[in-house]
Parts: structure tokens; C-alpha cells; sequence
């Protein structure tokens, strides 16, 4: 998982050893920005997160302020369900120390 600024920067992580998390701040910032352009153009608002299923796994961002938002990293083998309930617990943690 990583906590990260709206301009790509880590606020903070706990990230396997084969992940930078340079890359990966860098990379959900830019997803940020697909989203919201995205959202934007098709009439839906801002959007709060984003859910990405890939074959190995899934990446989930989800909004915790103004300023950054939580990405998490699963393997294929995470529930969907329980990784977003934990992430929506894990947010609003983190709005109170931000």
C-alpha cells in the first residue's frame, strides 16, 4: 500500500521489495489524472476511486483528501470486496491524521 500526494509523490508505503515506490506514486498519479479527465468529460463528477483488474491482480486507488489518495497492490488471489472495505476503513484513518 502507499499513500500518495496528487503530484506523484510517496507520503508513505509499505511496499514489496520489487516495487519502486517512486514508480508506483508516479504511475497513480497519472491514473489520478486519466480518472478525473475521464469522469470529467463523461459527466460523472470526481471520482473518489478506481478499481483495476488485471490478470495477476488488482490495483485500487481510492481518495483519502484533497490532497492524496491510498493505492493498494493485491494478487490475483485478494477478495475484491474485503480489500475495498479495508481500504474505505484504512482512508478514513488516515483523513483524521492528515
Amino acid at each position: 500500500a502507499a499513500l500518495v500526494s496528487q503530484e506523484g509523490f510517496i507520503v508513505a508505503s509499505v511496499l514489496s521489495e520489487n516495487l519502486d515506490e517512486e514508480r508506483v506514486a508516479a504511475l497513480t498519479a497519472a491514473f489520478q489524472g486519466l480518472a478525473d479527465r475521464s469522469a470529467e468529460e463523461l459527466g460523472k463528477g470526481k471520482p473518489r476511486q478506481f478499481f483495476l483488474q488485471a490478470d495477476l491482480g488488482y490495483i485500487v486507488v481510492m481518495e483519502v483528501s484533497q490532497d492524496a489518495c491510498l493505492t493498494v497492490l493485491s494478487s490475483r488471489f485478494g477478495k475484491p470486496g474485503m480489500l475495498l472495505l479495508d481500504m474505505k476503513r484504512g482512508a478514513e484513518q488516515l483523513r483524521s491524521l492528515l
